[in-house]
């Protein structure tokens, strides 16, 4: 009996062990990916930033051409950074959701502004549609809720090949 005893408190201390090692893992694996995520966005910033100070110029077609792929591939990068982020703030428990007021349609025509330049590009018709009846506001985190819009207002657009992508609001 005893010996079962000191082999169940050896086990324990073994587990706990494991256990204390495999989250100080999750927390350094964490801390990385908000370090490098962090660290890539800067300069991603910056080369979009670039991107548009460069738009206002006087370009020729194929340039125009190039340019929007640079700033399309900086987006995706910026949106693939972000997403790295945010998974590891959540795997680190960081994750801040806010809970703020925020306008429905200023919020709908910003993201939609973002992304007219990938719908113009493609001919396609970028529609924000708040129906009256729908408030003026919402309570909630925007900056989530603008990277949920983002990605599926940005994924409408990739596969719709004619026409007009809708985004609407409703209660």
């Amino acid at each position: 009996r005893r010996l079962l005893q000191e082999q169940v408190i050896q086990r324990t201390r073994s587990l706990q062990d494991a256990a204390q090692i495999a989250e100080k893992s999750s927390h350094a694996k964490g801390d990385f990916l908000a370090r490098m995520s962090h660290e890539i966005r800067t300069p991603m910033n910056g080369l979009a930033g670039m991107a548009e100070l460069l738009g206002n110029t006087a370009l020729d077609k194929h340039q125009r051409r190039m340019l929007r792929t640079m700033r399309s591939s900086a987006d995706a990068l910026l949106e693939i950074i972000n997403d790295v982020l945010d998974f590891s703030k959540i795997e680190a428990g960081h994750l801040q959701i806010l809970s703020e007021d925020f306008p429905i349609r200023g919020l709908l025509e910003e993201v939609c502004e973002l992304l007219a330049s990938r719908a113009a590009a493609k001919n396609l018709e970028l529609v924000v549609d708040v129906p009256a009846g729908v408030p003026s506001h919402a309570n909630g985190d925007p900056l989530r809720i603008r990277q949920v819009l983002i990605n599926l207002i940005g994924n409408a657009i990739k596969y719709t090949d004619q026409g007009e992508v809708v985004v609407r609001a409703a209660v």
